[in-house]
């Protein structure tokens, strides 16, 4: 009798493995039809979910058919389907959410947002968090990749942005004969920290401050309505008393809890270069780093670090520099693991020398859930493979 059970558990199984399903598909803006990165996608009802990619992409596993699949994101309504069969490649169009000024705005009514804002940061500011994150960066000459750095970190963060790493895994690649490297890029997301108890908002120029009308001319652009929450768009422009940078940005503000849900800035940057024959100009950083919200305060969900700017060459067509840098934060715990020491943002060990220092581990890469999610950017890196641009950082 028990080698009947045993036989029956047996036949089971199978039918047990068959029944799930893999979908896949991607999460797009419903006017533009452009990728909406970092989407959420979840099965309603369950505990099943996950988050797009940078490049709106995602991989979801239910355990059968049909299911129901829906997404969101922060600024968009939703939208659903229903998956009968497997195979079929998702398409979910987010329509951005409505944006409407108030019949009569207050006096005021952006900077009050502004200074409440801050108030709720400071207040929870001091609730530390340790997680997880995934960082990809792509440099790209004239639209072409020529450098690929993607690093696996712990973190320590806040409701201010992150405040510290700690190098689990990374690897780089760059094309032979490339013009320009950008080896430590990654130290620009690693300080985006928006508010500081040991530093005074309002003399550090941060649009975030007790004062912000003291710098910034503020306007109140819309309140939408995402997902039950009446968000808040003010938008900040440095005054020219003292705005040489041409800072501008946007904040996304829950009317409700004063919670800061995204943060959106552009500022100029002068690079230099050691070669004669270039002149770099026309640089610009651009900052865009979503929050989650919480009743603690709210979480880092993601950060995209975006610097262009132009070389200028002697005699030669000049060139367009791209350089991108994704972080996705996820896996947040209230204590942190035993043994990690995480470096501040303005660490002396580079990108490059921490990567050199870890041995790779390629069934660490090829087996990580969060890498697999990315799977536009295998283009990218098979190029890179099929040049040998990796080296031996990727053939041990």
């Amino acid at each position: 009798m028990k080698h009947a059970v045993l036989l029956v558990l047996l036949a089971l199984g199978p039918l047990a493995a068959r029944a799930q399903a893999q979908l896949s598909g991607r999460v797009l803006d419903g006017s533009t039809r452009q990728p909406v990165p970092y989407a959420s996608v979840v099965v309603p009802g369950t505990s099943l979910g996950t988050t797009a990619n940078a490049e709106g992409e995602f991989v979801l596993r239910v355990p059968q058919l049909p299911a129901k699949v829906l997404a969101f994101s922060l600024g968009y309504g939703r939208d659903s389907a229903t998956v009968a069969q497997p195979g079929a490649a998702l398409v979910l169009g987010l329509a951005p959410a409505p944006i409407a000024l108030p019949a009569a705005e207050p006096a005021g009514y952006a900077a009050e947002l502004v200074q409440r804002a801050f108030r709720e940061m400071q207040r929870t500011q001091g609730r530390q968090l340790y997680g997880q994150a995934f960082y990809r960066q792509l440099t790209s000459l004239d639209q072409q990749p020529s450098q690929l750095l993607e690093m696996l970190w712990q973190v320590r963060a806040s409701s201010a942005g992150p405040e510290g790493t700690a190098l689990s895994q990374g690897r780089f690649a760059e094309k032979k004969g490339v013009l320009i490297s950008f080896p430590d890029f990654s130290s620009f997301s690693k300080s985006l920290h928006l508010y500081s108890p040991t530093q005074d908002s309002t003399s550090q120029a941060r649009v975030l401050s007790p004062q912000p009308t003291a710098q910034y001319t503020l306007r109140l652009l819309g309140i939408s309505q995402s997902n039950g929450h009446s968000l808040a768009e003010v938008e900040f422009v440095g005054k020219p008393a003292f705005n040489p940078q041409h800072v501008q940005g946007i904040l996304t503000i829950d009317t409700d809890t004063y919670q800061l849900l995204r943060f959106r800035a552009g500022i100029d940057a002068v690079l230099k270069s050691n070669n004669p024959t270039f002149k770099m100009k026309g640089g610009r950083m651009s900052y865009d780093l979503v929050f989650s919200p919480g009743a603690g305060g709210t979480i880092p969900d993601h950060l995209t670090t975006t610097l262009t700017h132009t070389i200028g060459r002697l005699l030669k067509p000049d060139l367009r520099v791209q350089v991108v840098g994704y972080t996705y934060f996820y896996d947040w715990q209230p204590t942190t693991p035993a043994a990690v020491a995480y470096e501040p943002a303005n660490g002396k060990l580079k990108d490059l020398d921490a990567i050199k220092q870890k041995p790779y581990d390629a069934a660490y890469w090829r087996d990580n859930p969060v890498v697999k999610r990315t799977p536009l950017e295998e283009e990218t890196i098979k190029s890179f493979e099929q040049q040998k641009a990796f080296g031996t950082m990727l053939n041990k």
